[in-house]
């Protein structure tokens, strides 16, 4: 493994560990911008969006916290690498109709790269809440 390919894993792998606590103190806005790399900052430019995917599946296939929310886990860190690598990554977030009445309602997110699911496809009864390309994308969803 080279030595960039060595750093994105190693990065992924200490952000995959930080994020539970990130998780667990901001609110989904400062999260999902917190997530969002700055303008033109691609320190992982060339690598391939199936690398990063392996990486984040590496780091998060023995979930030590947010064992119960592997989708955000896994999608912000696919959404962010992908992001630092040049990739045009867009974060989904939708939710099961059937369980909103539910105590604990069924949600689900899921990473796109130029509208092809790369990394947790949402099933096909999920009703798509909003995106997140660097700024919320509202589906237009009705109460």
């Amino acid at each position: 493994m080279a030595t960039g390919r060595i750093a994105l894993h190693v990065h992924v792998w200490w952000t995959a560990r930080s994020l539970p606590f990130t998780v667990k103190r901001c609110s989904l806005d400062r999260l999902l911008a917190g997530t969002t790399p700055l303008p033109g900052r691609m320190p992982y430019r060339g690598v391939s969006a199936h690398e990063i995917i392996d990486a984040v599946r590496e780091s998060t296939k023995r979930p030590w916290r947010m064992g119960g929310r592997r989708c955000l886990r896994e999608g912000l860190l696919a959404f962010r690498f992908l992001r630092l690598a040049g990739h045009p990554a867009v974060l989904h977030f939708a939710i099961e109709p059937d369980s909103v009445a539910a105590d604990s309602p069924s949600a689900h997110c899921w990473v796109t790269v130029a509208g092809v699911c790369v990394i947790n496809p949402p099933s096909p009864t999920m009703k798509l809440l909003f995106s997140w390309d660097g700024e919320f994308k509202t589906a237009g969803v009705r109460a």
